[in-house]
């Protein structure tokens, strides 16, 4: 299980929530960082569909985090809120891989945490880092089912591509992310701190 104290809340935004310059604008990213408990912060634009943005910040505790979920709502329009609790280091790897599993079934968390260590004791081309953590329940978000995400940090969406593709840990263990669990999503976001 991750040892992290803090935990993470990611909102996704459409592009409605930006300026014109598809940022955060300055009044949302100055009453996001006043907040009691911020840790930091991240912002980037799904690889995947460049009409979705991803907000993740970090905080002292859950409440914390629901207290900012009730605070910010007028500065920033989230379609989706999810909280977790792991370690964000490895939201500062130039790309990020956010794969979140839900409507997962007792022990998917350790089998999450199996596919990271192989991974992690692979040491593959492009890998900075990984961590995992299961949702953690707050007013105002999530799906009311249990949901993992695990994030990995890469050099870039190409070095994940290639990982992957190659005989190694991934394909060794990618078993571990197949069972126990009903649907997943993934993409991959190149953060930026606020």
């Amino acid at each position: 299980m991750p040892s992290s104290a803090t935990v993470t809340l990611f909102q996704t935004l459409d592009v409605e929530s930006l300026d014109s310059g598809n940022q955060l604008p300055g009044d949302a990213v100055a009453k996001v960082k006043s907040q009691p408990d911020f840790q930091q912060g991240f912002f980037g634009q799904k690889l995947e569909d460049p009409k979705t943005w991803v907000l993740a910040t970090e905080w002292s505790s859950a409440s914390a985090a629901k207290q900012c979920i009730t605070d910010i709502k007028d500065h920033v329009r989230a379609q989706e809120t999810f909280v977790y609790q792991f370690d964000t280091a490895v939201l500062k790897a130039p790309c990020t891989e956010v794969f979140t599993a839900f409507e997962t079934e007792e022990g998917f968390e350790e089998q999450v945490g199996r596919f990271v260590s192989a991974v992690e004791g692979d040491k593959l081309e492009g890998y900075k880092g990984a961590d995992y953590g299961a949702e953690v329940k707050v007013d105002g978000g999530g799906t009311g089912e249990k949901s993992v995400r695990m994030v990995i940090g890469w050099v870039s969406k190409e070095a994940h591509v290639e990982a992957k593709g190659k005989p190694g840990a991934i394909q060794e263990n990618i078993g571990e992310l197949r069972a126990k669990r009903k649907g997943v999503d993934l993409f991959h976001v190149n953060f930026k701190e606020l």
